[in-house]
């Protein structure tokens, strides 16, 4: 099986890179055949597409912790949505110390998306995690690991179409709809009373 690394906005990416190799010298069935790095929202799209081209496993690396349009699985949602590509599975990768990671089914590829910390990307790249890529763990290969370190899980939610999912959409609480009424009357009493005393 190809693969293919896309570091997004990664800054461990040196520290990450040592870490998977360990990890892929292990596994004879996974080959790394290239590497990228991103640095925007566009330019991930287009590193992406490029990886999903050409390897049937893509590593993205960093960018959970990004907010809105920068947070990697709302880009990532954009592109599924925008090339239409199907979703299979949408599986999420417990870490214990931070952001959770996704493995994501499209057709006969594979997305992984990982935290930009090293540690948390050893322990979640292992034996458990590669039973739920199909060409992975095939008849031969003996993947190692004895203390199981994390946990894949289906994400929540699995009827909702595509990768929308994924997305972080916050509906406004109730409190935050008072406080914007309050501020808002606030500033027309405030803007009322002015008027008055200028027209008096």
């Amino acid at each position: 099986m190809d693969c293919s690394l896309v570091y997004y906005t990664a800054y461990k990416t040196g520290y990450i890179q040592r870490s998977l190799t360990k990890k892929f010298r292990t596994m004879s069935k996974i080959t790394v055949k290239s590497g990228y790095a991103a640095v925007s929202p566009d330019d991930l799209q287009m590193k992406f597409r490029r990886a999903l081209n050409e390897s049937e496993l893509v590593i993205v690396v960093g960018g959970l912790s990004s907010y809105g349009e920068n947070n990697v699985m709302t880009v990532l949602s954009d592109y599924f949505t925008n090339t239409r590509l199907k979703v299979d599975s949408n599986k999420r990768v417990l870490n214990e110390n931070g952001e959770d990671g996704y493995l994501i089914k499209t057709g006969k590829k594979y997305v992984l998306v990982l935290p930009d910390d090293p540690e948390a990307a050893r322990n979640m790249f292992g034996a458990e995690l590669l039973k739920n890529i199909d060409t992975a763990n095939s008849p031969g290969e003996e993947i190692v690991e004895p203390v199981r370190t994390h946990t894949v899980v289906f994400a929540p939610d699995p009827n909702d179409n595509g990768m929308e999912r994924l997305q972080n959409k916050r509906k406004a609480s109730l409190l935050t709809i008072i406080g914007i009424t309050i501020a808002a009357l606030v500033v027309l009493s405030a803007a009322a009373w002015i008027f008055f005393q200028l027209k008096f």
